[in-house]
């Protein structure tokens, strides 16, 4: 008996359609391209606008170097940097008011002014630091002076503080006494060799008059008929006596920095 074949009707044909465009939707769908997902943008990070600090050396000895710039003069063994306030190591020299005092302060002044660059050394196995807070350090000048051995040579220290008397040894200390000229007075001061012979002429050559007083509490006593200012920064004939008194005598002479030295 062969079976009869019967046509859809239009109802059936509208549903067979509609199953199709769902099939062919899924079938799209699965095989198709996935929508990408977002992804968060990396953000660069900024360059550094941070100039690195430089950083203190070690040498192989053990001693830690670095540098710094000058600002002013204490005495005789003390000075200001951008480093903080620096004692000279294996030195002392006289006390504010003790002779002698005006002259060591001087010395360094002679050397240095303010904003040059000077190196400071800690040796191995020396303290960081005295009871005052104060840095202890051996001090460089950009021409190589040691300020400690300077002022040994000049007769305007003793070399103390070191392992002769209970403090740290330092690796300069044999050299230290061996260029000590001064001596020390039974008070534990310093006895300088300007102030050993005081009738010693202290006058300096080439007519630089003004730099045989450390003061301008010391020009204005004077007995000779020297000019006792005030002395003008911008006056030709008197700048290099303002930067005398100003800066190198180690006692501030334009104390309220207005261009005038010794008013």
């Amino acid at each position: 008996m062969s079976s009869l074949s019967h046509p859809m009707t239009l109802t059936q044909r509208r549903g067979a359609a509609g199953i199709a465009l769902v099939l062919l939707a899924g079938l799209t769908g699965c095989t198709g391209t996935p929508l990408s997902q977002p992804h968060p943008t990396p953000t660069a990070s900024a360059p550094s606008t941070t100039t690195p600090r430089p950083s203190p050396t070690t040498t192989p000895t053990g001693s830690v170097i670095e540098s710094a710039a000058f600002v002013s003069v204490v005495d005789g063994d003390t000075i200001t940097t951008s480093a903080g306030t620096i004692r000279l190591i294996g030195i002392d020299t006289p006390e504010r008011g003790e002779c002698g005092h005006d002259e060591a302060s001087a010395a360094i002044g002679r050397l240095l002014s303010s904003g040059d660059p000077v190196t400071l050394e800690l040796p191995a196995g020396q303290n960081d630091q005295d009871r005052h807070g104060r840095l202890i350090r051996f001090v460089t000048t950009p021409d190589g002076v040691d300020l400690g051995l300077m002022q040994l040579q000049a007769g305007n220290a003793i070399a103390r503080y070191d392992s002769t008397d209970g403090y740290p040894a330092h690796p300069r200390e044999a050299a230290y006494h061996a260029a000590q000229i001064a001596t020390p007075g039974p008070d534990r001061s310093v006895i300088t060799t300007a102030c050993q012979n005081p009738t010693r002429s202290t006058s300096p050559t080439s007519g630089r008059w003004w730099e045989q007083y450390t003061s301008c509490g010391q020009l204005k006593r004077n007995t000779v008929g020297d000019p006792t200012g005030p002395f003008h920064r911008d006056d030709p004939a008197e700048a290099e006596i303002y930067d005398w008194f100003a800066h190198r005598t180690g006692n501030n002479g334009d104390g309220d920095n207005d261009g005038l030295a010794c008013e």
